[in-house]
């Protein structure tokens, strides 16, 4: 089942100065704003991440990889759906369901009660599913617009002003405050960039990967679509993977080569985390992980913090820490669940060419923080109407640029 997502145009905000003491919201992990308010390299944070993941599994005979992993096809119904994602979504579940061994549900949204039906059956397929252990997909095809008003990811059927809609962030509230399982959302559109999270989540990974940057609109459905290249790098990555796992961002990698005029995004929805969603073959039930719940209650969770004398830090002292960190609490008569990753920073600062060498570095992914600066005003700003593939061969977008009429949902 393979959805592809449609978006109208994102009405661009004006671009502010570039300030290197701020703090941005969830951005994605190929710039995250940490590079600038700290020297750590987000990437490399992800990969020490890891590697300590792994290594604290095999000393602490700890499960190491999910449990389940549920993926939740979300479209709207055939006969309002006016971009005709079937397809796609049957394409895309094949590969999740045959070649990956996940769990597939869909769901197609109505259009009367629209809301309350699809955070609803959100709501149940997430209380039925949830577990430390687990992984949840959330991928949804259709069209798609950003409410600049209220700051809202909105999907609809069609790209009339009458269309139904549903509030993306309404149902994703719940995914980031009130699951325990990791989340990866896919969606083909563009994706709101200014949505904030305070609350600290040390031990789960919530990520969204997007079609396109913020403002930018994407291909819809058929050869040229970013669903029918991320079914093509999931078959390639499942099978060359066979014996271990893949990240999102070895997904990414891999589309933006394919697509480097239209690269995806992956955004942070949770900011403490730097760890990637983590995909493999699911493994048959009876050898999959299997979580000791002797082990996983705690009752006090011991923060301390590590001030090491060498700047040099690799995945061998990793291992090392993994090995010889339980014996120390065993020892000291301290029975450990286990031992949690919550980040390695560097503490030195950095001059002011490092940061502007670093900014010429990652210029090119600059637009997935604020939108590339144009001589052009945005097409929906300007009222102009959408173009459909003629026979240059135009791509196809998803959706007619229009302005986001305030209306209840």
């Amino acid at each position: 089942m393979a959805p592809a997502i449609i978006q109208d145009m994102h009405r661009l905000r004006p671009i502010a100065p570039l300030r290197l003491d701020t703090g941005f919201p969830p951005s994605p992990s190929s710039l995250s704003p940490s590079e600038f308010g700290q020297p750590t390299d987000s990437e490399e944070q992800s990969k020490l991440q890891e590697c300590w993941d792994k290594s604290i599994a095999k000393y602490m005979d700890l499960p190491d990889g999910y449990s389940h992993v549920h993926v939740l096809m979300v479209k709207w119904e055939d006969k309002i759906d006016q971009l005709e994602v079937r397809q796609e979504v049957n394409d895309l579940t094949a590969v999740f369901r045959d070649e990956l061994q996940f769990d597939v549900t869909e769901i197609q949204l109505r259009a009367t009660k629209s809301q309350l039906h699809f955070e609803s059956q959100a709501s149940t397929w997430a209380l039925n599913h949830d577990s430390p252990e687990n992984l949840l997909i959330i991928y949804y095809a259709g069209h798609g617009i950003y409410d600049q008003a209220r700051k809202q990811l909105l999907f609809l059927p069609t790209d009339e002003d009458n269309s139904p809609r549903v509030s993306w962030n309404k149902v994703e509230k719940s995914f980031i405050e009130d699951v325990e399982a990791d989340v990866l959302g896919i969606m083909d559109c563009c994706y709101a960039s200014d949505l904030t999270r305070s609350v600290p989540a040390f031990t789960r990974t919530f990520e969204m990967l997007a079609a396109s940057h913020v403002g930018q609109t994407t291909a819809r459905p058929g050869a040229d679509s970013f669903t029918r290249c991320l079914i093509k790098h999931l078959r390639d990555l499942a099978r060359e993977s066979a014996h271990t796992f893949f990240t999102t961002r070895d997904i990414v990698e891999r589309i933006q080569k394919d697509r480097p005029d239209e690269p995806p995004a992956i955004w942070r929805r949770l900011t403490d985390n730097s760890r990637h969603v983590r995909l493999s073959r699911l493994r048959p039930l009876h050898e999959r992980p299997q979580r000791n719940q002797e082990l996983a209650n705690h009752a006090r969770f011991l923060h301390l913090g590590f001030a090491l004398r060498n700047e040099a830090f690799e995945p061998q002292h990793i291992d090392a820490l993994a090995k010889q960190l339980p014996k120390v609490f065993k020892k000291a008569g301290v029975p450990l669940a286990t031992i949690k990753w919550l980040g390695c920073r560097n503490v030195g600062v950095r001059s002011f060419k490092e940061v502007a060498d670093l900014v010429m570095k990652y210029r090119g992914n600059l637009s997935a923080i604020s939108p590339a600066q144009s001589s052009k005003r945005s097409a929906e700003e300007a009222g102009l109407e959408g173009r459909s593939e003629d026979a240059s061969g135009h791509f196809l977008r998803r959706g007619a640029p229009r302005v986001v009429v305030d209306r209840s949902i």
